[in-house]
């Protein structure tokens, strides 16, 4: 049975929205000028340009005391961090303004804004002395509430609650008579314009004669017509409280004053019941005005919790070092939402609502459990926790285990048959699985479990960690070679290839290449522990298009060099087999015969690698002598009515020139004897007379330029041709 100790807290909290604004960043609290406009020009002109001025439109952070109010004014107005300096101390007949644009809600229907005035008073007549003021407008540009929403003063004004410094210029090296106003605030109840938006516009000038400064600090804030007093357990008495920098301070209950004419006061929680709403009226001053706005807060049911909690172990015998304790948190309450804060004295916390915990030693703990609202109502209990670890005996392991990185796990470890539970840290709960890889040269934490957990065991792990072979990535192979796993190139000790990087079973060495990628693992020869990270290698198999068509055949003339030599191709390096499986290649020499079959592959000298596929070749033998008939006869019979040179369709690189007696050229053409192309005795070039006309009788001279190639040696034959015209 656990001994308890109860201590309950219960104290008053008054969380009324006044501490933060309702409209965004009115009081510059996100450090930056955010949701305002700013303005710049001169004393006639304060909105020319558009845009924020750095030290005409000053953000203030760090409160401090204005030397020209002779270190009487602080720069930040109280209760408050952060303002605004709008305009500065130069002079110039510089005006500034800043404008704030909010959209009225019931949450910000109270515009609350400070202000305080450094002004020099050099006497000249109102309209050009230095001034500030205030507008609030609706959208129409109309004032709001003529009284309190629009003030405007310039330095000299009777009853504006000026203070007098006299000021020594370290510019001017002059003394100047300097009005200051200390922080008053103004607000206005914005209730009627809910729906629709409203204009703040803040200005500063300096006097219209260039020398004498004006400027202000500013701040502003919303805030709720009516607040709820969130009230915490059993107090007798409440607390009232109101916005800052109000003049006067009115409170009342269903129109009738209570409590004190100040910004806080006190009264009796039982005098008032639950739902009660009390108005504060605060007025502020303006212009000699009497500006009031006012204020309701209701009060609210306190909230009323009671913490509770029992402590159970999943240890079935004694509590355990390193087993967790659990927290059942029992709170009962009237208030949703809670924050919790456990202190499990011994120098920990937890924020959870139903924590584990270990307590590392035995001993009795002081427990505290913390229930906080979020208005900051604030509930305790405090118990006493006794643990009692239990003597389970500590785990034996011998430290000089050395483990292979590509298996080392929790479950390698050699526990000498202990049923031992692993833990990252001394007081970590959460139990390591067996899978755990190991890390080297990190500490793990065993166990001997029992149903409870024995004292830890620090055991260091020692990881052999093998690199990968090292080698190129990309491997080039001929395909005709049939490349083995053997061939591949990787530097290392005890190389193993695989298909994949998880892959388990290694590659036989005689395994035939393909095109994809092999994973290469080094082992390291001693201890046999291979490498976990492997080497990736891309196979890439070279096959050379062969660019011989099926069925190609090779003509060559009798009197050609019938050797191998003689079949190649012009386009392509080609190696010549007597056979399609042929291993040895023919020489360029070897000599061929017609009618047999050859078989060429073609060769890439960029990658040295010859094609798979052979084409055959087959080999034919022709007489290729020329035989000149040097006669043709022009007499409608068709005999001998073309001038015949027998064996040209196998020369189709040619030409054929003839000429008159005059040596003028009458016939040209090229490639003779192919496609029916033959001379009949009709002129086709030169100037002679009757071009494209039957030649008369007579005797001609022809010229027949021929080679078997385009690039084989040209041949020439020349002769007289003798034409015969009977038409």
């Amino acid at each position: 049975m656990l001994k308890a100790h109860l201590l309950i807290v219960l104290f008053l909290f008054a969380n009324l929205g006044f501490s933060q604004s309702e409209c965004y960043n009115s009081d510059f609290s996100a450090g930056t000028f955010s949701g305002w406009e700013g303005f710049t020009g001169l004393y006639h002109t304060p909105n020319a340009r558009k845009g924020i001025v750095d030290n005409r439109h000053k953000i203030i952070t760090i409160s401090s005391f204005d030397p020209r109010t002779c270190y009487q004014l602080s720069t930040i107005p109280p209760g408050e961090n952060f303002s605004v300096r709008l305009g500065n101390e130069l002079g110039g007949s510089e005006a500034e303004m800043l404008v704030y644009t909010m959209d009225v809600t019931p949450e910000n229907s109270i515009f609350l804004y400070k202000y305080a005035i450094v002004i020099e008073d050099p006497g000249h007549i109102p309209e050009e002395q230095p001034e500030f003021s205030v507008q609030i407008t609706d959208a129409a540009g109309k004032t709001i509430d003529p009284l309190c929403g629009a003030y405007k003063v310039y330095a000299g004004q009777a009853d504006q609650d000026f203070n007098t410094c006299i000021y020594d210029n370290p510019l001017t090296y002059k003394k100047s008579t300097v009005r200051w106003t200390k922080w008053n605030t103004v607000g206005i109840n914005l209730s009627a314009y809910i729906g629709t938006t409203v204009k703040i516009e803040f200005t500063t000038k300096d006097c219209a004669f260039i020398q004498h400064f004006g400027y202000a600090y500013i701040s502003a804030k919303c805030a709720k017509l009516k607040a709820d007093l969130k009230l915490c357990g059993n107090d007798t008495t409440f607390e009232l409280s109101a916005p800052y920098g109000f003049s006067k301070y009115l409170w009342t209950y269903k129109g009738q004053l209570v409590g004190l004419a100040e910004r806080t006061t006190t009264l009796s929680l039982t005098a008032y019941p639950e739902g009660a709403i009390f108005e504060c009226t605060m007025t502020a001053f303006s212009n000699s005005n009497v500006c009031e706005s006012k204020i309701q807060i209701a009060l609210t049911k306190p909230a009323k919790i009671t913490p509770l909690f029992e402590t159970t172990s999943s240890c079935i015998t004694e509590q355990s070092a390193f087993n967790p304790v659990i927290f059942k948190n029992q709170t009962v309450g009237n208030y949703p939402d809670l924050k919790w804060n456990w202190d499990f004295g011994d120098g920990t916390t937890s924020n959870e609502k139903d924590p584990k915990h270990v307590f590392i030693s035995s001993g009795n703990y002081s427990v505290k459990l913390t229930a906080e609202t979020e208005s900051g109502c604030s509930f305790n209990i405090i118990k006493d926790v006794f643990i009692d670890n239990n003597l389970i005996s500590e785990p034996v392991l011998n430290p000089n285990q050395t483990f292979c990185n590509q298996n080392a796990t929790i479950g390698a470890i050699n526990a000498n048959n202990q049923n031992l539970k692993w833990f990252s840290s001394l007081a970590s709960p959460i139990e390591l699985p067996d899978t755990t890889a190991l890390v080297d040269k990190t500490t793990y934490y065993a166990s001997i479990s029992n149903g409870c957990l024995g004292k830890r065991l620090a055991f260091v792990a020692s990881v052999l960690n093998i690199p990968p072979p090292t080698g190129t990535d990309t491997q080039y192979f001929c395909a005709i070679d049939k490349p083995k796993l053997a061939n591949l190139a990787a530097k290392g000790n005890g190389i193993k290839w695989f298909k994949n990087l998880t892959d388990l079973n290694a590659l036989n060495s005689s395994t035939t290449l393909n095109n994809t990628t092999y994973y290469a693992s080094q082992t390291d020869l001693k201890t046999g522990c291979e490498s976990k990270d492997r080497l990736k290698v891309n196979v890439v198999l070279q096959d050379p298009v062969n660019t011989l068509t099926t069925g190609y055949k090779k003509e060559l003339c009798l009197d050609d060099e019938l050797i191998i030599r003689s079949l190649r191709d012009e386009n392509a390096e080609m190696i010549f087999y007597d056979s399609e499986n042929a291993i040895t290649p023919l020489s360029d020499s070897t000599p061929i015969r017609s009618g047999a079959t050859y078989y060429a592959a073609t060769f890439d000298p960029e990658t040295n690698c010859e094609s798979i596929k052979r084409a055959p070749v087959s080999v034919s033998t022709i007489k290729c002598e020329l035989v000149v008939y040097n006669s043709i006869t022009i007499d409608g019979n068709n005999m001998n009515n073309y001038f015949v040179i027998k064996n040209i369709e196998f020369f189709p690189e040619n030409t054929v020139e003839i000429y008159n007696r005059f040596g003028q050229l009458v016939y040209k053409t090229a490639k003779y004897g192919i496609n029916e192309n033959y001379f009949y005795g009709e002129a086709n070039a030169g100037e002679v007379f009757q071009k494209s006309k039957k030649l008369p009788t007579g005797s001609y001279f022809y010229i027949i330029n021929f080679k078997k190639t385009v690039s084989s040696e040209n041949n020439l034959r020349k002769g007289f041709l003798y034409i015969s015209n009977n038409e």
